[in-house]
């Protein structure tokens, strides 16, 4: 079973050891690895997937206030990661030209987790269950736009996994908060739709990650690379 930690170090190192140079723009130089895909099926190290049963967004979010995720060299850690996270609950864009949680539940006026949670409810088996955060006309010629481009709850075997999909990652800086948040979801998901459904209940098998893009500024490699060797 691969959790967020694993699965940050393991990328972070990945990209070290077979990324290629590359310039995003004239302004960021970098180095990327195209095309990654994980399973990150027990993202917070509950080791038995029949815990994430009773595992609630709560105790998620006060696990991330006690440090207990917290990993030496990381960017982002505690109180930070816990404000990140929690903003999950905020849909207002809170001043920015976009923030996930106001694409996801405010964009185009509509609240497409609401809209995933309705479609899982109505058929289980749904593959209809998907939120977007790009908009073709805000977007089209904006600088910044969304890295996390998809999002998909898909209900089997009474297991729900949601999935993503990251036009763009960097993986030291922004990865290991990306996750945590993206986790949130897959529990929130998994809390709401068992409080509307009778019988057996719903349980959360994690995060499917794809990433077209991963990389690692040069300005980061430094760090990057201290954060693999204090945690071999």
């Amino acid at each position: 079973m691969l959790t967020i930690n694993q699965c940050y170090l393991d990328f972070v190192d990945k990209i070290l050891k077979q990324g290629k140079e590359t310039y995003k723009d004239s302004n960021h130089h970098l180095i990327e690895s195209l095309g990654n895909f994980y399973i990150i099926d027990d993202p917070l190290d509950l080791k038995f997937r029949a815990k994430y049963q009773h595992y609630t967004t709560k105790m998620m979010l006060d696990d991330i206030k006690s440090g207990k995720f917290d990993i030496e060299g990381c960017p982002i850690k505690s109180d930070a990661l816990y404000e990140y996270v929690k903003s999950a609950e905020n849909p207002d864009d809170q001043g920015f030209v976009y923030t996930y949680p106001n694409r996801i539940f405010a964009h185009f006026d509509v609240d497409q987790f609401n809209t995933m949670k309705k479609r899982i409810l109505t058929a289980t088996g749904s593959n209809r269950a998907v939120a977007v955060t790009i908009d073709p006309e805000l977007d089209a010629d904006r600088e910044d736009i969304p890295c996390l481009q998809f999002l998909q709850c898909i209900v089997r075997d009474n297991e729900l996994t949601i999935h993503c999909i990251f036009r763009s990652n960097d993986i030291f800086g922004a990865f290991y908060s990306n996750m945590f948040f993206i986790a949130y979801l897959g529990l929130k998901m998994k809390e709401e739709v068992n409080k509307e459904i009778v019988g057996e209940k719903l349980n959360f098998g994690g995060v499917h990650y794809h990433s077209t893009s991963g990389h690692i500024y040069n300005t980061d490699l430094k760090a990057a690379r201290k954060l693999i060797k204090t945690n071999k």
